[in-house]
């Protein structure tokens, strides 16, 4: 077995031994202090949102704490877009840590995730080009854990099955490992009621948004909308959550001819709607809102503790 570090990879700490250190009957008693961790996991939260570069978790002092007021804040948000969003950046993180990871500890986080990953390489040709896949996934296991991809190269008729056993480069079973992160981290959050809620929390419900940008107003008002001006707005809608059917008709009324190629870059690229520095470039900015981006006027300000 694997020694991984936990300050890293926080979730492999269970929260009972987080709260035994912490001499902590249960998360809640430690998050209605107010401590520094939580704001902490508020500020993280807020930055995931408006497309900020989040810190590595073993810069935090108490990166377990971290971590898990991050999922319990999830938790009290309950709401769906913000969960995914927060979470979907967290996994990608994650896959980046991965990168430089061994083998073994590979394993041990894949078993975290719920599936079993053997070292098994595997060779083969592609042409005349020798190869070799590394790492093998029961397919049944496989198919459990890439229900849902939205990856070609994760498709199981783009990958080698050989005796029961799906085999992959490193590339492509980290792709693999992030999209099975997510998934386990999404069962984490449980929605929380409001009159369960201690008082020091009741400022996060202002992550929640939902006031549209001046901005975007004008744009969404706009009976004949340019290229530039659908993707400008097919984007913010992808950042805030609307449905795939809604930003493709927004695209196709503004004359975006390949779709499949525009919501490709909007999504697979994480696209972020422009600051507003750039939307005056554009003139597209209609107000003076005190904002550096129309995130920021949607999701409110950055600063959300006490």
């Amino acid at each position: 077995m694997a020694l991984v570090d936990s300050s890293k990879y926080p979730f492999l700490r269970p929260i009972e031994e987080v709260l035994r250190k912490e001499g902590a009957p249960d998360l809640f008693t430690l998050l209605s202090t107010e401590g520094k961790a939580i704001r902490e996991a508020k500020g993280r939260i807020v930055n995931i949102l408006k497309g900020g570069e989040v810190r590595r978790y073993s810069e935090y002092m108490s990166p377990q704490l971290v971590f898990y007021s991050l999922i319990l804040i999830l938790g009290v948000l309950n709401d769906n877009r913000i969960t995914e969003r927060v979470l979907r950046t967290e996994s990608r993180y994650f896959r980046r840590e991965m990168e430089k990871e061994s083998d073994d500890v590979l394993q041990e986080i894949a078993k975290w995730s719920g599936y079993t990953l053997k070292i098994s390489p595997l060779r083969f040709h592609m042409g005349k080009k020798p190869l070799t896949a590394k790492y093998s996934i029961h397919f049944l296991e496989y198919l459990r854990v890439a229900k849902g991809h939205h990856e070609d190269s994760l498709s199981l008729s783009s990958n080698i099955l050989h005796k029961g056993y799906v085999h992959l480069n490193k590339a492509r079973l980290l792709l693999l490992m992030e999209l099975a992160l997510y998934k386990k981290l999404r069962d984490l959050v449980k929605p929380i009621p409001l009159d369960k809620i201690p008082e020091s929390l009741i400022d996060i419900i202002s992550i929640r948004g939902g006031k549209t940008p001046p901005c975007v107003k004008a744009l969404m008002e706009k009976r004949d909308r340019n290229k530039e001006e659908a993707l400008v707005l097919a984007t913010y809608m992808a950042n805030t959550g609307a449905s795939l059917d809604s930003i493709s008709l927004v695209l196709e009324k503004g004359g975006v001819e390949n779709l499949d190629s525009a919501l490709k870059g909007i999504f697979k690229e994480k696209m972020v709607i422009y600051s507003c520095e750039k939307m005056k470039e554009l003139n597209l900015c209609v107000a003076n809102c005190g904002t550096k981006s129309p995130l920021q006027f949607y999701f409110g300000n950055v600063d959300i503790t006490r």
